[in-house]
């Protein structure tokens, strides 16, 4: 494994979530990594949800062509949003399939289980600082249906003070750009009723989730602070060399 990274910021992270992308840095930092953003544009799953499968795909092969390019040296891709993970991962193959891409997709990680394969590789830095908070965990359907289930609750067991109180794996009926619109808000609003209800029972004071689509829906329906666990895992290293500090 190289000491070096590819970063897909994705537009989450890029234009919404800063925080998540500079969390996410400071993260590999940490653990003795370079992180390289290669110039980026959308990777296209917005486009293709919306039938707009030329945009789709001169997007998605600007983003293969730049990602190629700077992770040729043998270096992993990683994403934070779900989202992004599945199209350069899985669905662009199967509509923009390339050399590129071909190589880009065996070599991308979602971030939890990028840090959790170091975690079970004994190179991750564990110096980790307290937590206290009561999160409740909602798993993204774009992580869910690549089996990612399991990894984000493993790494939030990680963090000293962190206790998971619920977890949800039903959609949150925001789907894309699907509960976006006015034809579908209502039926949308029905979906996530089991998420919402689930989550302000749980007595958590916050949600975690990597998918930003989910947190908007989820925070709609319960005012409960979103947070991507990359931001709790950073928090947890901060804390731990604020401890030291003192």
């Amino acid at each position: 494994m190289s000491n070096k990274v590819v970063y897909y910021t994705g537009c989450w992270a890029n234009y919404y979530g800063p925080e998540i992308g500079q969390a996410f840095v400071e993260v590999m930092q940490e653990n003795g990594f370079e992180v390289l953003v290669p110039e980026q544009k959308c990777c296209g799953m917005p486009m293709m949800a919306n039938a707009n499968l030329k945009g789709a795909e001169k997007n998605f092969q600007f983003i293969m062509k730049s990602l190629y390019a700077a992770a040729s040296p043998g270096y992993d891709v990683i994403t934070t949003c779900p989202s992004c993970n599945m199209m350069l991962r899985k669905e662009g193959r199967k509509f923009f399939d390339s050399e590129e891409a071909k190589y880009v997709s065996e070599r991308v990680f979602d971030a939890d289980e990028y840090v959790l394969r170091l975690h079970r590789e004994g190179r991750l830095n564990t110096n980790f600082g307290e937590v206290p908070l009561k999160v409740f965990y909602h798993n993204p359907c774009h992580l869910k249906v690549q089996g990612l289930t399991k990894e984000p609750l493993d790494l939030l067991k990680l963090i000293p003070g962190v206790e998971v109180v619920g977890t949800n794996y039903n959609c949150c009926g925001l789907s894309g750009s699907y509960g976006m619109k006015k034809q579908n808000y209502k039926r949308s609003v029905e979906i996530a009723q089991k998420v919402w209800e689930e989550a302000k029972k749980s007595g958590a004071e916050a949600v975690v989730t990597e998918c930003g689509g989910c947190g908007l829906r989820i925070k709609e329906g319960t005012g409960l602070k979103i947070v991507h666990p990359m931001v709790l895992l950073n928090q947890s290293y901060k804390a731990y060399k604020a401890r030291k500090a003192a």
